[in-house]
Parts: structure tokens; sequence; C-alpha cells
């Protein structure tokens, strides 16, 4: 208890000025996770050649993921025709969803407790090993069990570098760095659909197969450079006398093992029976279905309980939650992305049927918001640099997924307003991308000690958003196309409804400007709007969540941390450079030493 009270009262400076009477006259004595003291070793002995090789690799291994994870869906139906049975895939896509959001937070404490080098090696691993299975699999099983290995690697390795966003800048350069890795994307969304044509027009084994060959090897050098480091800092660390073996039963308990163990059991029961039962309205009865809601929702409630009362090591450190910027952002993101699910979820579906859009169309015009997201995101995080604030440039992101929103539900009807719909998409695009500033914002608002951890928490928000907009959506379309198509249909073909609202393929199967499809259009449209009305609600109580985050000043805080190393943007870098200038030229060349070290400083 005493153990708690004072990492709960050991804040940064720099920390949101919500947390109050700081008690600076208490040192915590808690050990520190020895993945946070390799961190400091780590970030004084790399320089910046280092830090160029590091995220010139990293961009390249965004770039490959990102493609990864853009090309995997279009090779779906092909692999599934090889398999006898695809009846367990739509679970095993819901159990993934479930379990990217669910892995975030345990792969945040291994970076802490372990090392980061250890976590992204476990991450590579596993990514690794989902692809050459699900490029060999023969049974529907095993190409799930596959898809397993490859989501926790894949979601290991992107906030792995997000992690690395955070460890290699400073705050005033943050969120650009935060942008980076996503920045690939606004290539990889356009050349996916291409690049998973030829590839299938060989194998779609193949799609996986080449991807179990480039992320090792463009991971390789990026772990490299971390255990060269590791080792670095080990060594500069024994010479201060600073440096503890590890204790690797400690090390387990820092993991707070329960506290992992009751938040991922929380998560799971809720989440995936309600995503499962979204498609099927009698599962709400069945008793295991109230059993795992039930279940679920104790863990969530002993959650904080264990957190706060007994946790020596907690996974969420109390002092994240005593700042309203975390509080009231973490709840904007999760209802904000519940909302633009609701949106995007049958999206394409729509475009397909009512629209009547091509399959190439209507995919280009699904991938305007990812797209445009990327590059909201890019420009807010210049904007933020410039103005060294983010309140109102998230504030204004919400603003305009309102505003996208509300034009998709005014222009709904995509045959005659397929220009003003497009617009809307971009519009709701770029406020995507302008909110994650969000992410920096939590960053700045706690310790740099829990950085990992508060980013983590951010991704698993917009995870669980996305996992109850996918069920709300779900229940929506299962429930309410029904009723429409039983009263907009013509009597004969009220027997074809189970086929229409189970298959797409049976509602193209009508042909254009039929009663029929004229009908199967109306109530698309009309379940579609209701829909969008019910995200474009949440999206304004997150707008209004937003209003309470608090617009910190950057430069202030970033003034007050204490980076242990050198950093992008820190002056922690100038001097390096000056240093490694000053040994080069040796002392007979002080006035020269002089000039260009002052000109590098200047430069960096």
């Amino acid at each position: 208890m005493a153990e708690n009270a004072d990492r709960k009262d050991v804040v940064d400076v720099g920390v949101d000025a919500d947390i109050e009477k700081v008690n600076t006259d208490i040192v915590d004595t808690t050990p520190k996770p020895s993945g946070l003291a390799d961190l400091d070793g780590i970030q004084r002995s790399w320089n910046v050649k280092t830090l160029v090789v590091i995220w010139v690799f990293a961009l390249l291994l965004s770039f490959s993921t990102n493609l990864n994870n853009q090309t995997s869906s279009s090779f779906l139906s092909y692999a599934i025709s090889d398999f006898a049975s695809a009846s367990l895939l739509g679970t095993v896509s819901v159990v993934l969803a479930v379990a990217s959001s669910v892995a975030l937070q345990p792969l945040a404490r291994l970076a802490d407790v372990y090392g980061r080098f250890e976590m992204f090696s476990v991450s590579v691993v596993l990514m690794t090993i989902g692809e050459v299975m699900t490029a060999s699999s023969t049974t529907v099983s095993v190409y799930a069990g596959a898809q397993v290995f490859w989501a926790f690697g894949y979601i290991g390795i992107s906030l792995m570098l997000q992690i690395l966003a955070g460890d290699t800048s400073d705050l005033y350069n943050r969120a650009i760095f935060n942008a980076l890795p996503l920045a690939p994307s606004i290539i990889t969304c356009w050349i996916a659909g291409p690049v998973a044509s030829g590839i299938i027009s060989t194998s779609w084994r193949w799609g996986f197969g080449m991807f179990a060959i480039m992320i090792p090897v463009l991971s390789l050098p990026l772990l490299v450079s971390l255990y060269i480091n590791k080792r670095r800092g080990a060594k500069l660390r024994k010479a201060e006398g600073t440096f503890t073996p590890v204790n690797h039963l400690q090390n387990f308990l820092q993991l707070d093992p329960i506290g992992l163990l009751l938040m991922a059991a929380g998560l799971s029961l809720l989440l995936i029976p309600i995503s499962l039962a979204s498609s099927n309205t009698h599962t709400w009865k069945t008793s295991h279905t109230i059993a795992e809601l039930v279940v679920g929702g104790v863990c969530l409630i002993l959650l904080p309980i264990w957190e706060l009362k007994f946790a020596r090591w907690p996974v969420f450190p109390p002092s994240i939650f005593q700042s309203r910027t975390v509080i009231f952002g973490l709840a904007a993101m999760l209802v904000n992305y519940s909302g633009l699910y609701l949106l995007q979820s049958y999206l394409l579906y729509y475009l397909l049927v009512a629209a009547n859009l091509s399959v190439n169309a209507a995919t280009n015009m699904f991938i305007l918001i990812p797209f445009s997201g990327s590059v909201g995101q890019v420009l807010a995080a210049f904007v933020v640099k410039y103005l060294q604030r983010y309140k109102w440039v998230v504030v204004s992101g919400y603003a305009l997924i309102v505003l996208g929103m509300g034009l998709s539900y005014r222009y709904i009807d995509a045959v005659g307003h397929m220009p003003q719909l497009v617009v809307s998409q971009i519009i709701t695009g770029l406020g995507a991308g302008v909110i994650a500033t969000t992410q920096f914002g939590i960053q700045a608002s706690v310790r740099q000690a829990d950085m990992a951890t508060a980013t983590a928490l951010y991704t698993t928000a917009a995870g669980v958003g996305n996992a109850i907009g996918s069920a709300v959506s779900g229940g929506l379309w299962a429930s309410l196309l029904p009723k429409r198509l039983l009263t907009n249909l013509p009597a004969a073909d009220v027997g074809d409804i189970p086929a229409i609202v189970g298959s797409i393929d049976a509602a193209l199967s009508f042909e254009w400007d039929t009663p029929t499809r004229d009908a199967i259009n109306a109530s698309y449209t009309s379940v579609f709007r209701t829909m969008i009305l019910t995200g474009l609600v949440l999206i304004a109580v997150a707008l209004v969540l937003s209003l309470f985050i608090r617009d910190q000043n950057i430069a202030e805080v970033d003034e007050s941390r204490d980076y242990k190393g050198v950093v992008i943007g820190k002056t922690g870098v100038a001097e390096t450079v000056k240093e490694k200038v000053h040994i080069g030229y040796g002392h007979g060349h002080g006035q020269s030493h002089n000039v260009e070290a002052e000109t590098v400083e200047k430069s960096v």
C-alpha cells in the first residue's frame, strides 16, 4: 500500500496540472523494471547515426506490415475456396479483432519489464510464424490458428513502432514521429489491390509467403541496433555501478500477471459474446452468453480494485488516471471509434448493392477514409509542432468527423449524390487522422516512464471501440434489414429475404432497375442511414468529451522532461555531434571546431 502511494505521488513536473500537491519529498523506492533500466542505458549509448538507421528501417518495416495487412483480406476468399469448410472463419475474425485489443497492454508491459529488444523480437517471431503457417495451411483450422499468431505479431510490431517514436523523440517533435509509422499507408492503401491481384494470379499462398521473408529481413537491422545499444548501455551502467543482474522471478511479478489476466478475461468475455451475438439476436438468450457477460463484467470491476489496493507493480500506474486528458481522451477515442465503425463496417456492402459500383470503384471509395486519415494525421502533427498546443487540434478533428458523418447521412442516396458522398468520406477521414493527436496529448500528460503503457491504452481504446462498433453495426444490420425488406419487397420475393440478408451475391443477382432490386436498394439505404445516424450521435458525444482534455503548452512540458540520453530534437543530439566533431578535429583545430560545432547544433 505504501509503495503504491509512493508511486502515485511521484509525477514529473510536466504531467497534467490536474495532479495537484506533488510531494517532492517522497522518493520512489520501487525497483525500476529491467526494461526501463535498459532503456536508460540504450538512450545514452545510441547516436545520430543509430537513430537514422533505426528510422529508415522502421519506415521500410512499416510499409511492409501495412501492405501485408491491407492485402491479406484480398486473399481470404481465395484461401477458403481451398478448404472444405469456411464456417469457422467468421468467428475467428471476431476473436482476432478482440485479441488484437487484448494483446496491446501485455505487449507494452513486456517492453517495459524485459525490454524493447525482447518485445520486438517476440513480435517478429510471432508474425513470421503466422505468415509461414498461413502460407502452408491446408485446413481452415490451421489457417485460423496461424492468423492468431499473425495478429499478435502484427499488433506487437505496430505498437513497437509507436513506442520507438516515444523513445527516440522529444515532445516537441513527438506528434510528427507518432505519425511516421502510419505515413506509408498513404501509398499502400492504393497499391494493395494491384499487388494482391498480381500475387493471386500465381498463388494466394505467396501473398503470405513473401512477407514471411520480408518481415524478418527488414526487422533485422532494427533488432541488431537495439541489441548492440542494449549491450553498450549495460556496459555503461556497469561502469557507473547501477547495473543489476536480471531477476526473472521479479520480472515476472512486475508484469502484474493478475492484473493482465483480469483485463484480458474481462475484455474477451464481454466483447466476444457481444460481437458473435450481434449477428444472431437469439444468442442473447443463451445461458453461456449471459454467463460470459457476467463473468467479464466482474473481472473488469475487480481490475481497478486489484490495481489500486493489492498490485505491487500495477500494470496501470495510478498516476496515469490522475490526468483528465488521459481519462477524457481515452473515453472520446472509444466512443468515436464505436461510432465511426458504424459507417465503415457495411459501407462496402452498401456501395456494391445500393450504389451499383464495381468492385474496383467500391474499394477505392472504401479506402478514402484510411487514406485521408493518414494525410490528416501527418498534417495535424506539423500543426501541433507549430502551435505547441494540441487540444483544439483534437477538437477540430472531432468536428470534422461530425461534419463528414452529417454529410454522409444527408447524401447517402449515392446514386444521385456520389460526388457529395466522396467529399463526405474525405472529410471524415481527415478528421479521423487529426484526432490521432490524442495519442500525443496522452503521452504529454504522463511520466516518460509510463509512455509505453499510455500508448497501449490509447490503441486499446480505439480497438475496443472498433469491436463495439462492429457488434452494434452487426446487430442493427441483422435486426433491421429483414424488417425493411419485408416492408419493401414485392410479395413474390419475400421468400428470398434470408438469402438476400445472408449473401451479397444474392442481392446483386437481381437486375438493376427492377422492382425487386429497387426494394433491396431502398432497404439497404434505409438501414445504412439508421446506422450512420447512430454513429453520428456517438461521435457528437465524443466531441463533447474532447472539450474536457487539457490544453498544455508543449514547450513547457518538454523542458521539464529528463530523457536521460539522446533523443531527436533535444540538445543531447547536438551535444553528441559536437563531441564527435571535437574528437575528430582534436585540440589543434580549436577555432574551426567551435564554428562547425555551433553550426551543427543550430541545424539539429
